[in-house]
């Protein structure tokens, strides 16, 4: 019986490994390029060196992201909730900027994880800017699981975008009082 606080998943293992090399600036570089068709070469032997496949695109798209925003990552939220978060910071109330709300609708609206990780990115730059954890490992499974369940993961998301509102007393007493 292992008493270690080894990651038993394949998602965690890979982030294990990409903390252990956040601090080296030329290896989180060329990672950084992986999120480019163009470029994404430069990232493969890095990528291989963490012990991925470098044709897996759920790997090299989140090596791309944890190199840029490489935030100790929140674990107990979806990236949904991640956008929701991003879209109220800064906000006063619940009600979400049309300018978030829209850019969410597109993400929602991708077909492939192609399309998907071309809206996380500019995602994780907004998280980057506003101070906010992505939950990288949440990514990886939703990436490499996209085909067989995207609607599962879009509804996910969008739980976590548009939580059901729960009325308070509080807000009931005012109501009935306002009635």
């Amino acid at each position: 019986m292992s008493t270690t606080n080894e990651p038993t998943t394949h998602a965690g293992r890979f982030l294990a490994k990409l903390r252990k090399i956040a601090n080296d600036r030329g290896k989180m570089a060329a990672l950084r390029r992986g999120a480019s068709e163009a470029t994404q070469r430069q990232a493969w032997p890095v990528i291989a060196l963490l012990g991925e496949d470098i044709g897996n695109f759920a790997a090299c798209t989140v090596g791309a992201f944890f190199a840029e925003h490489p935030e100790d990552e929140n674990k107990s939220w979806s990236f949904g909730t991640t956008c929701r978060r991003i879209a109220l910071e800064g906000v006063t109330g619940y009600d979400i900027p049309d300018s978030f709300d829209k850019r969410f609708r597109r993400l929602l609206a991708c077909d492939t994880a192609v399309e998907v990780a071309a809206q996380f990115k500019a995602w994780v730059r907004f998280a980057k800017t506003k101070g906010i954890r992505v939950n990288y490992e949440q990514m990886f499974w939703d990436l490499d699981g996209w085909e067989k369940r995207s609607d599962d993961i879009k509804l996910q998301w969008a739980r976590g975008f548009w939580p059901a509102r729960k009325e308070t007393n509080e807000e009931s007493a005012t109501q009935e009082a306002a009635a």
